[in-house]
């Protein structure tokens, strides 16, 4: 009786103890419950390509009424995202659900925090990374995994494995705006939240209105209709002395959609709507937050939002914006934009090659970025130009990113 006793008090006391990270569902885990009617076991791997666990959790969303149906893991001792070592989220996921589908991760109990990413594949495995940003609440024990929020249920199946903490890049914070791309504010300064992704990435369209190099981009996805992203400066927005904002916008979303920024302190915020007048062409929008104290250090970017919509992303081009100078609008940006390139590319649209030449530059290097900025390839420019087999790449369009003593420069290019 005495050994069973001891026996009953070493496990309570492992259940108060919780557990750490990292799950690999090897082994029966303690703490983990299905809600509102899903279920959460350990089951055999659907599939080994890309993951070769025997063993990995399964979440059914079963009734088709519960909307925000998932697992969680209750009493985990590590849920500590404020230091760099452990500042992301890593988890392997698995479903045949569509593409773009929304994964939530939230931490509860007793501080809530929740991010969101979206599958790029179905059918296969994938990992996918959830940045809670720095400084990031501690002291939450239990962990919530909520896929496909905002949707119905009724057999939704989802496969996780591997969860674990991983070390990403923490951006120096921000003082204040403008906000270019050029230099000095990155992905890593922006916290994305309810179904929508941020990147900085290369200009998609390089033109007189926007000759910069650099800009955002956020695509909303089946979720929230509020989703967006934001970042949060070390000082309040000067609404005092510079009320109107301005920001220039991209997009292929109908004219007349709407562009909200937000400005935002713990607790309250202070919407201003402006309606986009051109598709597929960089425009100016103003924000007047002319009467809001001064006192927020936040803002947040929503886009195609509206108080009281239904309307959600569907990770579309329509559901794509890019934005940039986000600045107050009587203040000139500290730093000149680029001037437009002096480098050419012909011909452009090409289906077997592209000249990139410079008369005035002798030599060049040039690396090749896809859309969202993936190196494809590198090059090196002699006697002012370089040729560049435009035949090993698929039909579509790239940038030339050229690199010279006058500084870095972006060409648009097509291949078809």
């Amino acid at each position: 009786m005495k050994q069973y006793m001891t026996t009953l008090l070493l496990a309570a006391s492992t259940v108060m103890l919780g557990q750490s990270l990292p799950f690999d569902f090897e082994s029966p885990t303690s703490g983990m419950q299905g809600y509102d009617g899903a279920t959460f076991d350990i089951v055999a791997n659907p599939s080994t390509t890309g993951n070769t666990s025997s063993s990995v959790a399964k979440i059914v969303k079963v009734n088709v009424s519960d909307l925000w149906a998932g697992g969680k893991i209750v009493g985990v001792s590590s849920l500590d995202f404020s230091t760099s070592a452990t500042s992301v989220l890593s988890m392997k996921v698995y479903t045949t659900e569509p593409v773009g589908t929304v994964i939530k991760v939230k931490l509860e109990t007793p501080f809530t925090s929740e991010v969101d990413a979206v599958t790029t594949v179905s059918g296969a495995w994938e990992t996918l990374k959830f940045d809670f940003g720095i400084p990031a609440p501690t002291g939450s024990v239990d962990l919530v995994i909520m896929p496909q929020p905002h949707t119905q249920g009724g057999g939704n199946t989802f496969y996780v494995d591997d969860i674990m903490q991983i070390e990403e890049n923490i951006a120096t914070p921000r003082t204040d705006l403008p906000i270019t791309f050029e230099s000095g504010t990155y992905t890593d300064h922006f916290f994305s939240f309810e179904s929508a992704t941020f990147k900085s990435l290369p200009n998609p369209d390089v033109s007189t209105a926007n000759p910069s190099a650099n800009v955002g981009r956020v695509i909303r996805y089946l979720g929230a209709p509020y989703g967006g992203s934001k970042i949060t400066f070390t000082n309040d927005v000067d609404f005092d002395n510079h009320p109107v904002l301005t920001m220039k916008v991209w997009t292929t979303a109908p004219v007349g959609t709407d562009i909200t920024l937000k400005a935002e302190k713990p607790f309250w915020g202070e919407e201003r709507t402006a309606q986009t007048t051109k598709s597929g062409e960089w425009e100016t929008l103003s924000f007047d937050f002319t009467g809001v104290v001064a006192d927020m250090p936040t803002l947040a970017f929503l886009f195609d939002f509206t108080a009281g919509s239904t309307n959600v992303g569907d990770g579309s081009a329509a559901s794509t914006f890019y934005f940039d100078d986000v600045k107050y609008s009587t203040v000139p940006l500290s730093t000149p934009e680029l001037a437009l390139s002096n480098f050419s590319v012909y011909p452009n649209p090409a289906s077997d090659q592209w000249l990139i030449s410079n008369a005035e530059v002798a030599s060049f290097d040039v690396s090749i970025l896809d859309l969202n900025g993936k190196l494809l390839g590198q090059f090196k420019g002699s006697n002012s130009q370089v040729l560049i087999d435009a035949s090993e790449y698929a039909a579509g369009t790239y940038f030339a990113k050229i690199t010279s003593g006058q500084g870095t420069q972006f060409l648009k290019m097509t291949k078809f």
